[in-house]
């Protein structure tokens, strides 16, 4: 995921690299320009001269200041364009990835890949390789004009406690590494805690847990709090460790060069200067702790979106165009199927016909493998091959977005995005004058839709909270209808309407069924009666077959269930 990265903006780090070193050059030659100017102070130089010195300073700081500006538009905002692509390829890989995919990973993880481990891998790449660069340079400039320009034994005994300071720093780095890893788990599960959360309010609130709920989120929230606090108290011993390290090699610098000077040996210009140098060494070893640190949590997070990246995506081909129209025979021949991971058969020998136009009823027990279907139907598993045909053809030789194009599908949850009605009904697919409300009007929900306050414009919240279950069923229903497809699945699409309601979508979608394949899932048996072929299933496996008047005739488990659900239905209409 870097390569291509690299190939296009690689030479912004070289250039970058380049001014960097200059910058860090320019840096080194104030303390020797600073000592120069304190001499010239002491032996009473012409102010010509100290003016001069002062001068060349000020250059020297302005040149530092416009180095730092070019080389961090370079390296920093290189990092910037990084974090921009690494988020676009996450966000399209996640998108290329089958649905098998998400069913075995926690949302928590991947929005906290897609903010901490993205921003991670960015700061690596960014401010630590600049950090990294810069000081060692300055570190090793400094030291040589230390040893060349001042005293080498002095630079000996002042450097002594560093290589401490260094063992604190990796000691302490392994330390902030495992207490940070136990930070960003800790950080996805609370992201998902609070996903979750918002997704399942309306059940909280419904048992009245907000209480439990929140006790739960303070448990989490106080085991972050806490794995924080001992990263931060791991952290913050890194600053002190160096602090006292150089304190020694201040003094032992100003002991020992103090002596030099009384002795006449070194000027007090030089002294400030290797006091200076010294500073400029100190600094990046502080900031060393700081760079393992960012380094470890930045090739753990590169690690984990490396997983990400190398799980297979739907081949290319799935999204080839296919040159011709999907008219929409189905047939299955002794169809098995098991779920990834699962040995337990989620399909057992399912078989049936179902020519173009014709309406296809399928019931059965929950668990029983309607659904499951379905999504081999829309290739979001893989079906194994000379089992499910479309038009003759084996669906696997047919790309998945030729499937999905002619297929419009509305599942139970009757799921709906952030947006407007007319947005969730229209979904993307080009804007035909009227249609919105035709495929409305057949779902039964435009005089609910007419009545909002701003119609079709009414912003239905996040997965359609503002709306009921039953309207949000009936806008699926109709973004599936304004597509106009060839195959229509309806996956238990009515059971949040009442019978009456499900009536008059019925008697609407009969019209618009003509000249489409339809399969029909439904726990209401009322629903089905119409079709040309129903299935009855359990466990996975087709019990019953027929029409509804040759299962009623069979008098099996379709027959008792349509008549169970007519007495109950003739009960509750004598209640009323």
């Amino acid at each position: 995921m870097f390569v291509s990265f690299l190939k296009k903006y690689g030479w912004l780090y070289v250039v970058g690299i380049v001014i960097l070193v200059i910058h860090s050059r320019i840096k080194t030659l104030i303390p020797s320009e600073l000592g120069n100017a304190i001499d010239l102070l002491n032996d009473r130089a012409p102010r010509s001269d100290i003016y001069h010195c002062a001068l060349l300073i000020v250059l020297l700081a302005v040149l530092v200041f416009i180095t730092q500006f070019f080389w961090r538009i370079c390296i920093i905002g290189n990092s910037r364009r990084l974090d921009i692509e690494l988020r676009k390829d996450y966000f399209a890989k996640l998108q290329s990835l089958p649905v098998s995919f998400f069913s075995k990973q926690r949302s928590g993880d991947l929005i906290a890949y897609a903010i901490n481990d993205i921003s991670a891998v960015r700061m690596m790449f960014g401010p630590v390789f600049a950090m990294s660069i810069n000081g060692i340079v300055t570190a090793t400039l400094s030291i040589f004009s230390m040893t060349g320009d001042i005293d080498p034994h002095m630079t000996l005994f002042a450097l002594l406690p560093v290589p401490v300071a260094i063992l604190a720093l990796v000691v302490l780095g392994q330390m902030v590494q495992k207490r940070s890893r136990k930070a960003q788990d800790l950080f996805s599960k609370i992201s998902g805690f609070v996903n979750e959360s918002i997704m399942g309010i309306k059940v909280v609130k419904s048992f009245a847990k907000e209480e439990n709920w929140t006790a739960d989120y303070k448990e989490i929230s106080d085991e972050m709090k806490q794995a924080n606090i001992r990263l931060n108290n791991a952290g913050s011993l890194i600053g002190p460790a160096v602090s006292v390290t150089f304190a020694v090699s201040f003094t032992i610098s100003l002991i020992y060069g103090g002596n030099l000077v009384l002795n006449g040996e070194m000027s007090v210009g030089d002294l400030v200067a290797f006091q200076s140098y010294l500073t400029l060494v100190q600094t990046p070893v502080i900031q060393l702790g700081r760079i393992i640190n960012m380094v470890q949590r930045g090739i753990a997070s590169y690690k984990r979106l490396n997983v990400i990246f190398k799980e297979p995506s739907i081949d290319t081909k799935e999204f080839a165009d296919y040159n011709q129209p999907i008219k929409g025979d189905i047939s299955c021949r002794h169809l098995n199927f098991c779920y990834p991971g699962s040995e337990k058969p989620a399909l057992c020998d399912v078989s049936f016909d179902l020519h173009a136009g014709q309406t296809l009823g399928i019931a059965g027990t929950t668990g029983s493998g309607k659904t499951t279907l379905c999504s081999l139907l829309l290739k979001f598993y893989h079906t194994p091959r000379g089992m499910l045909f479309i038009d003759g053809v084996d669906i696997n030789d047919i790309p998945a977005k030729a499937v999905r194009e002619a297929v419009g599908y509305v599942a139970q949850d009757g799921f709906l995005f952030s947006s407007s009605v007319e947005d969730n009904i229209r979904f993307y697919a080009d804007m035909l004058n009227g249609r919105t409300q035709k495929a409305a009007a057949l779902s039964n929900i435009d005089t609910e839709i007419q009545q909002f306050e701003q119609k079709y414009e009414t912003r239905v919240g996040e997965r359609g909270t503002r709306l009921s279950g039953g309207q949000k069923q009936r806008i699926s229903l109709a973004r599936a209808l304004y597509k106009d497809p060839q195959i229509l699945i309806l996956d238990d699409t009515l059971s949040a309407v009442d019978n009456i309601t499900e009536t008059v979508i019925t008697g609407h979608l009969d019209g618009v069924l003509k000249n489409k394949t339809a399969i029909v899932i439904s726990h209401r048996l009322s629903a089905l009666q119409h079709s040309d072929l129903i299935l009855y299933m359990q466990d996975g496996k087709v019990i019953e077959a027929g029409t509804h008047e040759q299962l009623m005739r069979k008098n099996g488990m379709y027959a008792n269930t349509y008549r169970m659900q007519q007495e109950r239905q003739d009960d509750h209409v004598e209640e009323e």
